[in-house]
């Protein structure tokens, strides 16, 4: 064991009352990647001592550079950071008080787990002694020794964490929750905690209102007793009726009353016998006493509230805790019930501040720590004393709220669901809400494509155990209706060294890359068969619907990580991890950007597929499945070119010369083009209907009859077998005479469904009656020229081409697209900013003006990061 990780003595308390000694490690064993930076660090160390007469008091602290306890100069000193999270402190406290009923020490704590850690080892003991942990709490934290219930001594210490910069990534992670979500971040009653000042706040949380309670609460009370003292009144006047002996004043008012009651005026004596009398006496049912009654109703309401949420908190209760709650409620009430407030009406509305309230003894502080109790907290000033949220906590939740910004902020991108986050105020703190109430929608702006990122939410079912990641992006791409998902998980734990040729690079642990494994594994969602009926339950197919899983973890040297095997394996087998702390998510950011830009294709390429897929797919990929017939291969003028359209579509039907090699294909879908020759207004190709069946005919059975078209084949069950021409009119317009010979493959479809938009032809046509392609380029693309790709490699180019959304033009060796000859006849691809072309598995990528040679890279590359490839030509 080296020397800085053996326990020694961190601070040394001498008075005449106490000896007070906490030892413990003077750095983290983790902490060595930030050793540099904490060297320049400090930590706060202050003493405060009350009641007794200390005597002598020393003060000592581990120096570092010196490996040895030194004595300060004052009570309040500034040291190199000794106390860090998630490591154990022994604390050895002996009692020098003599002469006493009682002179046993207390140690004393704000948090129930760390004041009962330290006790006497026996009952006759008058010395304390034991071990504390400030698990991921970072901050002040105050350490009380009490005799006979008084405070005699307190210690402010302050913890630092062990994996991130503490003054700079720590609070900036703080300002950037609180930023996101105000008071997300604070917490109740933890090992530490964090200095406040008021501001504010329309959501301050019960947590934040108990601090400034508990703070201001016996100032409050000698502000009312000041009240009580002299309490604001004003005079009321009442009129009463007595015995005329009893009048001290008599009036005019008296006089009309007498008037009006005769009846009490007796006339033999020319006396009243009663008279009315006004009487002044003093009242204390004024608006400044209404208001004060109800801050004190409101306090009470508000600290029932806290106590019975805090009893249904999901961690053990302190009872000093409640004991103080009660305490608070007993002096409210009895002020309530035992002074003038008693007697004090309901307010019925807050009117104006009166000057009473700003400026009376007693009122004008009353007043302003009312004021404070509506106000929230904020990370500055020395008011009041906070707990945050654990780091482990904090920083899940800012990987998340981080996530966002930045999706957020990127102008490719908008935030489609206007809330960025839901919050849960249930409990005494603020805390997100989790599964679909967490999930923020986007829109990709120029794709058009939506997404989403959730925060532990449940992806989708599992057939094993259920999984609930952090932060989840998943993404619904053009063309697909597969959602992928990427799962990015916020781990607070850091390995100094496990990557890298020396295994010196620090990453994630390896137990957290297990786990990203095993949510890519586990996470499933069932898909219905092609196959299976609407009632059936038994036809889902179990499909993977994780496509990557990344490790989020604290770390600050991003450049240094990319040598990691851990950065390395995200682009072999898509599970991996990134350094994400405040100023260091550069690698993430970029990340994000490629899965969100990148097309369906590359999404699903990410995945780590069986053995033998690539086998598969080489005989799956590009089948020619659908057939592309010519209207200009009929030896037809315009007009009966027209007549034929008209027929194909309302009989379903078309033709197309025979040919054995086209029965040998596994056709199923057609469709037909039109020439801008014939066409020069409608020029592409706009209808295409999945094969119905095919028949074999004679040219003449369709194209000619002897004469107009006879009743029997006006009453055929085949409709399409009906002849367009008379064979007068097919030889009046062609010079030859020759009628169409040979046999057709007739085409039946279910139906005509017509391309939105067409197909266009841009400047190329059909060689020959048709061409093959496939179903999937006949529904993406957009010219005649797209439906000659036959290579993955030519596809891939083309597919992420159109993702940037510039006009894209494919090159062929010559004008027509010929199906006799097997090889592909593209040279190239361009669009406004660049050309490319293939040449012996790379890409050349010239200047579409000049052929100037931009960026080179071979076909592997590309297909592995097109993205990637397209930010270095930009």
């Amino acid at each position: 064991m080296s020397e800085k990780l053996k326990k020694k003595e961190l601070i040394q308390i001498e008075t005449d009352a106490f000896l007070m000694t906490i030892k413990g490690k003077p750095a983290h064993p983790k902490a060595g990647i930030l050793e540099p930076a904490n060297i320049d660090q400090k930590a706060r160390v202050d003493l405060s001592l009350y009641a007794l007469d200390h005597g002598q008091v020393t003060l000592k602290y581990y120096e570092r550079q010196e490996d040895q306890l030194i004595k300060a100069d004052s009570e309040s000193i500034v040291i190199n950071p000794v106390f860090f999270e998630y490591q154990d402190y022994d604390i050895y406290i002996e009692s020098k008080i003599e002469n006493q009923l009682n002179n046993q020490i207390e140690f004393d704590h704000i948090n129930r787990e760390i004041r009962e850690a330290v006790t006497p080892p026996t009952k006759t003991s008058k010395n304390l002694f034991g071990s504390i942990n400030f698990n991921s709490d970072i901050g002040l934290s105050d350490l009380i020794l009490k005799n006979n219930g008084k405070t005699i001594a307190s210690l402010t210490i302050e913890v630092f964490p062990s994996k991130i910069d503490y003054q700079e990534d720590y609070q900036q992670l703080i300002r950037e929750v609180n930023e996101e979500v105000y008071n997300l971040a604070y917490d109740f009653l933890k090992k530490t905690y964090q200095e406040m000042r008021p501001k504010e706040s329309d959501s301050a949380t019960d947590s934040e209102f108990y601090t400034i309670l508990r703070t201001i609460f016996n100032d409050l009370l000698k502000a009312f007793n000041r009240i009580k003292a002299y309490p604001h009144h004003r005079l009321v006047k009442e009129e009463k009726v007595k015995p005329a002996s009893k009048v001290k004043d008599f009036n005019r008012q008296s006089i009309k009353w007498i008037n009006k009651n005769s009846q009490h005026y007796d006339r033999e004596l020319e006396l009243p016998r009663k008279l009315l009398t006004v009487e002044k006496r003093t009242s204390f049912n004024t608006f400044e006493n209404k208001f004060i009654r109800w801050i004190f109703n409101q306090l009470n309401k508000r600290l029932n509230r806290f106590s019975d949420r805090y009893n249904s908190m999901q961690r053990e209760t302190d009872e000093r805790l409640l004991t103080e709650l009660k305490s608070m409620q007993r002096k409210l009430e009895y002020n309530l019930k035992h002074s003038f407030l008693a007697g004090i009406g309901e307010l019925n509305k807050l009117d104006s501040i009166t000057l009473v309230l700003q400026m009376a003894p007693g009122y004008r502080e009353l007043y302003k720590y009312y004021l404070m109790l509506l106000k929230g907290l904020s990370l500055q000033g020395k008011v009041f004393e906070l707990s945050l949220k654990e780091l482990w906590e904090l920083y899940e939740y800012w990987s998340y709220l981080k996530l966002n910004r930045l999706i957020r902020e990127n102008d490719k991108y908008d935030m489609i669901k206007h809330n960025l986050i839901d919050l849960d105020y249930s409990g005494i703190n603020v805390t997100l809400s989790k599964g679909n109430q967490a999930e923020v929608h986007y829109e990709n702006i120029k794709t058009g494509e939506k997404f989403t990122l959730s925060y532990n939410k449940m992806v989708a079912s599992s057939l094993t155990t259920g999984q609930k990641p952090d932060n989840v992006l998943t993404l619904n791409k053009e063309n697909s209706d597969v959602e992928y998902h990427f799962v990015f998980d916020a781990k607070y734990r850091l390995n100094p060294g496990n990557g890298g040729k020396d295994n010196s690079i620090p990453g994630p642990e390896e137990a957290t890359i297990n786990t990203m494994h095993r949510y890519r594994d586990a996470i499933i969602s069932e898909l219905k068969s092609n196959n299976s009926s609407s009632d059936s339950h038994d036809m889902s197919e179990p499909t993977r619907a994780v496509v990557g899983a990344y490790v989020l973890f604290p770390y600050n040297d991003e450049e240094k990580y990319k040598d990691h095997q851990f950065y390395k394996s995200i682009d072999k087998i898509n599970v991996g991890a990134f350094p994400f702390l405040p100023n260091h998510t550069e690698l993430v950011s970029e990340f994000l950007e490629e899965l969100i830009e990148e097309s369906a294709l590359t999404n699903y390429e990410r995945n780590l597929l069986p053995a033998g897929t690539d086998r598969y797919q080489q005989e799956t990929d590009f089948k020619d499945n659908v057939i592309i017939g010519s209207l200009s291969g009929y030896n037809l003028d315009e007009n009966q070119t027209g007549r034929l359209l008209e027929h194909c579509l309302e009989e379903n039907v078309f033709y197309i010369k025979y040919n054995q090699a086209i029965l040998s294909k596994n056709l199923e879908y057609i469709g037909f083009y039109q020439s801008a020759k014939k066409f020069p207004e409608s020029a592409g190709l706009h209808y295409y209907g999945k094969i119905k069946e095919i028949d074999v005919k004679s040219g003449s059975d369709i194209f000619l009859a002897p004469g107009s078209k006879s009743d029997s084949n006006k009453s055929s069950n085949n409709s399409y077998e009906k002849n367009l021409f008379t064979a007068d009119t097919y030889t009046s317009s062609h010079s030859s005479g020759d009628a169409p010979e040979g046999l057709y493959l007739a085409f039946k479809v279910e139906e005509w469904n017509q391309l939105n938009p067409p197909i266009k032809a841009e400047g190329y046509g059909i060689i020959g009656n048709y061409i093959y392609t496939n179903d999937m380029l006949l529904q993406r693309a957009k010219t005649l020229p797209e439906l000659s790709i036959k290579s993955l490699e030519e596809w891939r180019i083309w597919l992420e081409l159109k993702r940037l959304k510039e006009e894209i033009k494919v090159h062929l060796k010559t004008k027509g697209i010929d199906n006799i000859n097997k090889e592909t006849s593209i040279t190239g691809f361009s669009n406004q900013s660049f050309k490319i072309h293939i040449e012996n598995d790379n890409l050349i990528i010239t200047d579409p003006d000049n052929d100037r040679l931009i960026f080179e890279c071979t076909i592997l590359e590309f297909i592995a990061n097109p993205r990637r490839v397209f930010n270095q030509i930009y």
